[in-house]
């Protein structure tokens, strides 16, 4: 992620944060759909924010490129680390599972990212906001917020991406939710090895 992305999201982490409080409907909606699909044992995940879903899914440890989302998702008790997903400071095969929680939009290089989290977990878990919903194409034409710098892809498209980081897709799931303003929204979780 460029310097500039990381210091919009570390200045206004609070925002990022307290958009949850706002929307707990939502945020609780995605906790139910990601704990369906989450593996068993010791996992990381990458993007880990404020630590919001971590701290819910018990997922003990996290990175981020935010030292001030870094410090929140600390004091939610994650083992949370200032580290970037291209270059994780982990051993090969460190973790059960490697969790990315809509964090791949925000990426310069997702391909990289995901081929570290292949390198230092068994089992690679993403999740999207598909990019053929409502939601998601409001996003893109009002562009502003974090979502100014995001780059949506599709259920297709990460699939790809697994292909090309030589990540074997085991599943796929879908779920389509709504916001509290009724608008529908469609995750994708993509689970590979």
């Amino acid at each position: 992620m460029q310097d500039w992305k990381i210091e919009y999201f570390d200045r206004n982490y609070e925002d990022y944060d307290q958009w949850y409080d706002e929307h707990p409907k939502e945020f609780s909606d995605q906790v139910e759909f990601i704990s369906s699909i989450l593996p068993h044992g010791r996992g990381v995940e990458i993007g880990v924010g404020t630590g919001r879903f971590a701290s819910k899914l018990g997922v003990e440890v996290g990175i981020d490129l935010s030292e001030n989302m870094v410090k929140l998702a600390s004091e939610r008790g994650v083992h949370a680390i200032l580290a970037n997903a291209e270059h994780l400071p982990f051993d090969d095969n460190e973790f059960d599972y490697s969790l990315n929680m809509v964090t791949i939009c925000f990426l310069s290089n997702p391909l990289k990212t995901l081929i570290e989290a292949k390198r230092v977990s068994r089992i690679v878990v993403t999740v999207i906001l598909d990019r053929d919903s409502e939601y998601i194409s409001n996003i893109m034409k009002e562009r502003r917020g974090f979502y100014k710098f995001a780059k949506f892809y599709t259920r297709d498209e990460l699939v790809e991406l697994y292909k090309s980081a030589g990540i074997s897709v085991i599943k796929v799931k879908e779920k389509v939710l709504r916001t509290m303003d009724d608008i529908e929204y469609k995750l994708v979780a993509v689970t590979g090895q």
